[in-house]
């Protein structure tokens, strides 16, 4: 909650807690879990070694756990790699996810019920994203294959179950089109974001959307554009 909240202080401390509390319990799982967690984090906030760091010490606390919660610590692993701009380990850690998370079992921990296979392409579109502003070499097929992994995901409304879940998407799919200079593109998704908005409360979406609202608005000054932004502009004011 506290890191939906971008309160990333907060969020550190009360997750270093949760990691003594479960040590004292025994439960390696939990403690590989919030240290992966740790590592999302830092790579979010950009502290791509930091996040290194939290991503190999998950990986070694699932030595001898069950295959999903070992693909919960690979996926952080790859999440790390993309902060760090490392296309080639990022990819070895995905597929090490990808193929853990085909053997789920009966007693997998149910804190993991989330973690599926649409949920692996979500974080993974995410990252290739970010792979693409670190690698110019490769932009234009990054952000294609991104876009390819979030499009789908963006459609989700809050019928699925996780209202937050599309506007997150679809942030990062706008994020894509940016990128990739297709103002046509980065204005359906921004429209398309702001019927989303009054779905979730997530301060954190909240300043996703508006960073990309402000890198929007110096690129797009098209009718379409301006449309958009003004729609976003308005999502966020009401809400």
């Amino acid at each position: 909650m506290a890191f939906d909240a971008d309160l990333h202080a907060a969020t550190q401390r009360y997750q270093l807690l949760a990691i003594r509390l479960a040590r004292a319990a025994d439960d390696t799982t939990t403690v590989a879990n919030v240290l992966g967690m740790l590592a999302y984090q830092h790579a979010a906030t950009g502290k791509p070694a930091a996040a290194l760091r939290y991503a190999e010490a998950a990986v070694d606390h699932t030595a001898r756990s069950s295959p999903v919660v070992r693909a919960r610590a690979w996926g952080r692993m790859a999440t790390a790699h993309a902060a760090a701009g490392d296309i080639s380990a990022f990819r070895d850690a995905t597929d090490r996810c990808r193929t853990l998370l085909e053997h789920r079992r009966d007693d997998d921990p149910p804190s993991l019920y989330y973690f599926t296979p649409e949920q692996v392409s979500a974080k993974a579109g995410h990252a290739l994203v970010e792979l693409a502003a670190t690698n110019p070499a490769h932009t234009r097929r990054l952000l294609a294959e991104a876009t390819t992994l979030l499009s789908p995901l963006t459609d989700h409304g809050p019928t699925s179950g996780f209202p937050r879940s599309a506007p997150l998407h679809g942030i990062h799919l706008a994020h894509a089109h940016l990128l990739a200079r297709d103002p046509e593109a980065t204005a359906a998704t921004l429209l398309q974001l702001a019927d989303r908005v009054p779905d979730v409360q997530s301060i954190r979406c909240r300043n996703l959307l508006r960073r990309i609202r402000r890198s929007a608005g110096v690129r797009m000054r098209a009718p379409d554009g301006a449309r958009a932004l003004t729609a976003v502009d308005r999502a966020l004011s009401a809400s």
